[in-house]
């Protein structure tokens, strides 16, 4: 009996460690400090390029809010920033960036949050929460139907 008991806890060991090593890769966004971020800048990039009418500005704090919050719990896993970047070439891609006050500063070099959207619906993202910059993942599943809702709560027309 006692070998038994033993061997079930060596087998509760071995499965928990392979769990956790399975879903270390994965997690999900959580951005605590969206509060504290009051402007998006959203701009679309289309064959590389892009121009003062793929670009809008959105200064309502609530919305920020409400975008930020639409994203978080997106379940999303480590990606190689080469094949990012590889992808984000060969689509359309809209770009948000976040900022705390309404004035954002030309050449202003740190964003305080941000993440990418390529056109198939993949979402890329660049920080960890607000300030804090993570090594680049990507949504596990494409969001489609998400991305149409944030360009039509933003009146987004490009």
């Amino acid at each position: 009996m006692l070998k038994n008991k033993y061997t079930f806890i060596g087998f509760l060991t071995i499965l928990s460690i392979l769990l956790c090593a399975c879903s270390g890769n994965k997690e999900e966004i959580k951005i605590d400090k969206k509060n504290s971020l009051s402007t998006i800048f959203i701009q679309k990039v289309e064959n590389n390029s892009s121009s003062e009418g793929m670009t809008k500005i959105v200064k309502d704090k609530k919305m920020v809010e409400k975008i930020l919050s639409m994203v978080e719990g997106l379940k999303v896993k480590k990606s190689n920033s080469k094949y990012i970047f590889d992808e984000m070439k060969t689509q359309n891609t809209y770009s948000f960036g976040f900022f705390e006050n309404e004035k954002i500063q030309s050449g202003e070099k740190k964003v305080p949050y941000a993440f990418y959207v390529l056109n198939d619906g993949i979402f890329v993202f660049t920080h960890n929460d607000v300030g804090s910059i993570k090594k680049t993942r990507i949504t596990i599943d494409k969001h489609k139907n998400l991305f149409s809702k944030m360009k039509q709560l933003l009146e987004i027309n490009f």
